[in-house]
């Protein structure tokens, strides 16, 4: 008879478990849907003021009416969605990087041949790399691997502001400090003795004080101190005259050293809170100092950057003298191959199947010459490497649709120099030499601030003070009616003067500061005079190979010439039939490797004219580009 009612209990029971699980499977797969939105949400990479992207709005579909919990959990998702979301970073333009210009559909390579050009002289190539060298580049890129040690146009400033070491930071050592105060209280106080409260059991106290204190150091050392108290008083003492008062005090304080931190020498070098050991950074001297040597640095990075630049320059005019050569070999050789074919074709003599293969070998060679000409290999960079290279130091597209091709003759005019003048211009010029002056003159003026902590402190001080006292702050009647009245009758005088020292009598740390700074100042010295021998050989070393480079390139002027006329030669004989192919070939080779040569010798003359002028610190000068005078 229990048969029936367990059945359908069990029944029952599976129709509830089988509502309640579609129920939590409901409810999972929005929690679910709800991470995976949060989990595919763009990575934040950077912060921005822009406004979120909004997405289309979805295509309209039928209402549905979600759970209270899942629709309160998707309106969070969502609200968390719009805070985080952010605009997509796209990546910048390729006239962005270059600085603007035309971007050629391809890369260049050895398979390209140059087509169109962009002629650029010196006088170009300075006014491009000026006006776009924020940062100082160089042969070596560096800008990667340490951009902290590259050079820019902003480092002599952000020396110069610098609010902590830099001159600003010195001279804020001398400003005047102001300071004020206003406070209030209420006291409520029980006193076992009633003499300890001022004849009263239970003191009850209104006191208010205002407090205006001026402060200020010179360059000699003196500190000068101005303050004004005002009070006001209100308690319950029987013994007061008045049940509230106010009192009123001016005060004017002086110290001066005497001995140790006098002086306006000492207080430019060190500043006024110097201490022996550390290297005086407050010094408005020292930091001016420093600011120099911070635009001295500059000088030099962007001298070699122009050095860099001629350097660029000129192994662009070697490469394409190079590839113009090697172009007018395998022009040759393709003549020569054509002849030799044709010769073959024709069963004639000369056309032998051995010549045949041998100039064709020979004009394949020169087309591999050409496309290593352009796209490098075999130890050379090539052209095209040369002049991204060039585009690099001048801040231009990595390519365009032309090709900057140098169109200044290189120098073949002899120049002589005198080795003692030269010598001399170095001596006076030379940014490292400059800046190792001024390093020399930090490290005196140190000694010479070392040098003052070997005194005792003694310092004279003075102080002058006013008070007033009065029923009411300001008003008429009797005397003490009113403060301020009584405070300027200068009826309550007080003065303060004597003498403060202090010394300590071992004076170890003064001692090593002074033996420190002295070892310092000696190596600095010794700095000098190895780098005025250095730039001396320098200089001799860079007169030499000038003089090397012109009797190198006119022995290679006379080779050129000496090919050309060998190669015209040998052509006419062989055309008719008295040399052998081997000959032809042999001078077309010759002419391309004396052709070779002689760009070489060009390129490496009028760089070393540049060179000169770097290594006598002329060149920046002779460039007309003015940064900051050298120290001497």
């Amino acid at each position: 008879m229990w048969q029936m009612p367990i059945a359908a209990f069990v029944l029952l029971s599976a129709c509830v478990a089988l509502i309640g699980c579609r129920s939590s499977s409901r409810d999972n797969e929005a929690v679910n849907s709800e991470k995976q939105v949060i989990l595919q949400a763009p990575v934040v990479t950077h912060a921005s003021l822009l406004p979120p992207i909004q997405s289309p709005p979805p295509q309209s579909s039928p209402p549905v009416s979600p759970h209270p919990q899942t629709a309160q959990s998707l309106h969070d998702t969502n609200r968390l969605l719009q805070m985080v979301s952010l605009p997509i970073n796209r990546m910048p333009s390729a006239t962005l990087i270059g600085g603007g210009g035309d971007l050629a559909d391809e890369v260049r390579h050895c398979g390209v041949a140059p087509s169109r050009f962009r002629d650029l002289t010196q006088a170009e190539l300075i006014a491009l790399a000026m006006q776009h060298s924020e940062v100082i580049r160089s042969l070596g890129v560096r800008v990667l691997n340490s951009p902290e040690t590259v050079t820019t146009t902003y480092d002599p400033a952000i020396r110069a502001s610098d609010p902590f070491f830099g001159p600003a930071a010195a001279l804020a050592e001398f400003d005047s400090q102001v300071a004020s105060s206003l406070t209030a209280q209420n006291n409520d106080r029980v006193f076992n003795n009633s003499t300890l409260g001022g004849d009263v059991q239970e003191l009850v106290q209104d006191y208010v004080e205002l407090n205006s204190t001026w402060r200020k150091r010179n360059v000699w050392g003196t500190q000068f101190d101005a303050r004004s108290v005002y009070t006001y008083d209100s308690n319950n003492r029987s013994g007061n005259r008045f049940p509230s008062y106010w009192e009123s005090q001016i005060e004017f304080g002086v110290r001066q050293p005497l001995l140790r931190g006098a002086g306006k020498q000492f207080n430019l070098i060190a500043g006024p809170n110097a201490r022996p050991g550390f290297n005086f950074s407050n010094g408005i001297w020292i930091a001016r100092i420093n600011t120099q040597i911070s635009q001295t640095d500059f000088d030099i990075a962007l001298r070699d950057y122009f050095l860099d630049l001629y350097t660029a320059y000129w192994e662009l005019h070697r490469q394409y003298a190079a590839y113009d050569a090697a172009v007018e070999a395998r022009d040759v050789a393709y003549d020569i191959w054509q002849t030799v074919l044709s010769k073959k074709r024709s069963g004639l003599m000369g056309g032998e199947a051995y010549k045949e293969a041998q100039s064709r070998a020979t004009y394949y060679r020169y087309m591999r010459e050409v496309q290593t000409a352009l796209g490098g290999g075999d130890g050379s960079a090539g052209l095209y490497s040369a002049e991204r290279t060039l585009r690099r130091l001048i801040g231009l597209s990595p390519t365009s649709l032309e090709l900057l091709r140098p169109i200044d003759p290189p120098a073949e005019v002899r120049f002589q120099y005198d080795l003692q003048a030269s010598v001399s211009k170095a001596l006076f010029n030379r940014s490292e030499l400059c800046r190792q002056r001024l390093e020399l003159q930090n490290r005196n003026l140190r000694l010479l601030a070392a040098k003052n902590f070997m005194l005792p402190q003694l310092d004279l001080v003075g102080r002058t003070r006013v008070r007033g006292f009065g029923d009411d702050l300001d008003g008429d009647g009797p005397r003490f009616a009113s403060a301020t009245d009584d405070l300027l009758s200068l009826d309550h005088q007080e003065w303060q003067f004597g003498v403060e020292m202090g010394v300590s009598p071992q004076r170890r740390q003064a001692k090593a500061a002074i033996r420190n700074a002295s070892l310092q100042l000696q190596r600095e010295r010794s700095m000098l005079r190895e780098q005025e021998r250095a730039v001396a050989f320098e200089v001799e070393e860079a007169i030499a190979e000038i003089q090397s480079a012109f009797l190198t390139m006119q022995s290679s002027i006379a080779r050129v010439d000496a090919a050309q006329q060998r190669l015209a030669s040998s052509e006419a004989l062989y055309r008719s039939g008295k040399i052998q192919l081997e000959f032809l070939i042999d001078a077309t080779e010759e002419v391309v490797q004396s052709k070779t040569q002689l760009a070489v010798d060009r390129s490496r003359y009028s760089l070393a004219l540049v060179r000169i002028s770097r290594t006598t610190g002329t060149l920046l000068s002779d460039l007309g580009v003015h940064s900051s005078p050298c120290c001497h």
